[in-house]
């Protein structure tokens, strides 16, 4: 395989709850054809987005939901509980998620209850599903049991299934590790378990689900409800052919930083890398309203875990090293990876492998408050 050939483009974007800055940055405008990319509410509602401009990462989505009585405690900050931040958030991206064939799943395992069994997404029906749930929290976390009965659901599923669980960290009765470890071997299935685990809790679950597989992550709650990328971004990507024009003009495209290139199966970044890197670092430095988003693509070389872990890595590194060398907080970086999904050209010859061996970059302002 040839070295790789990562182009890291940035642009600012809009984002649910987000505003956008006009101008351009230092002056170069980023080319049409990207793929990670924030589209608001406004974007869904207003039809602006078409079906056929998005491409799914995984086909199927089950909600796993908590409404044990630890939910009844209240979410960080606030005098909600837990469990009404959960129905929330999901009733809100309910409201504006777009119909592209996706088949969803919703099921309340503390004391399991079949909210809305598997089938075509159907914006009415999982409102009426999600409205079901409780309101208040009872009984024990019984995750592996919950686990347990998800796998005759998966059995019937074709494709890949993003399975998201919520979850204080804690669980009566056996182990879930091992039951996940099953799961996640003889399905086609990622894990995104949204924690409300204590931060010691946490560490430790965070390591668990990333030994399950590379495609498998863990969430906080607080970043689950202010980031709807990471619901978003689990389910589908825009394609990488398309570019979305949308309901608002302010939506400009930014700096375009050079190629950003690893050696095959490494991450470590080069001396030029840092150097466009520390670019964006300058302006999030200068705008601590800013955020990015980053994602990595391979080529189809190799398996797809191998190729999801490849991408992460390098995703992981460039984040890492904002982070690191800049002082960027990890509230202001969210990292996807895909893998080979979503190529910016056909792998039909070393040099297109090469352009879809990738990370993208997308900065953009949060709304000031």
């Amino acid at each position: 395989m040839l070295a790789q050939d990562k182009e890291v483009n940035v642009k600012r974007l809009t984002q649910m709850s987000m505003g956008i800055v006009s101008g351009v940055l230092l002056g170069a405008f980023a080319p049409s054809s990207f793929a990670i990319e924030v589209l608001t509410k406004d974007d869904f509602v207003n039809n602006v987005v078409k079906k056929e401009q998005l491409v799914k990462v995984a086909d199927n989505a089950i909600f796993l939901l908590d409404t044990s009585s630890s939910m009844n405690e209240k979410f960080a900050g606030t005098d909600v509980p837990k469990i009404q931040v959960m129905k929330n958030v999901l009733e809100q991206r309910n409201g504006w998620f777009p119909d592209i064939g996706h088949h969803i799943g919703i099921y309340t395992y503390t004391d399991w209850q079949d909210n809305y069994p598997v089938q075509l997404y159907n914006r009415e029906k999982v409102g009426a599903a999600l409205a079901s749930v409780r309101d208040k929290g009872k009984g024990p976390t019984a995750l592996n049991s919950g686990l347990q009965k998800l796998e005759p659901i998966l059995k019937q599923l074709t494709g890949r299934t993003a399975v998201f669980v919520f979850s204080d960290g804690e669980y009566t009765g056996a182990d879930p590790g091992g039951t996940a470890r099953r799961l996640a071997k003889n399905y086609d299935i990622c894990f995104y378990v949204i924690s409300t685990a204590t931060p010691k809790r946490e560490t430790a679950l965070r390591d668990d689900i990333a030994s399950l597989n590379n495609c498998s992550r863990l969430i906080p709650l607080a970043d689950f409800v202010n980031r709807p990328e990471y619901t978003t971004g689990a389910l589908y990507d825009v394609k990488v052919t398309e570019q979305v024009v949308t309901s608002t003009q302010q939506r400009i495209t930014g700096l375009k930083t050079d190629d950003i290139n690893f050696a095959t199966n490494k991450s470590e970044l080069a001396a030029e890398d840092k150097k466009e890197l520390d670019k964006i670092a300058e302006f999030m430095s200068a705008k601590p309203e800013a955020f990015a988003m980053i994602a990595g693509y391979t080529d189809d070389v190799g398996s797809r875990d191998h190729n999801e872990g490849l991408s992460r890595r390098r995703a992981e590194m460039v984040g890492r090293y904002l982070k690191e060398a800049h002082g960027i907080a990890d509230d202001r970086i969210t990292l996807f990876w895909y893998g080979p999904n979503n190529p910016l050209v056909a792998n039909d010859s070393a040099e297109n492998q090469a352009k879809n061996r990738r990370v993208e970059i997308r900065v953009g302002l949060r709304e000031a408050t």
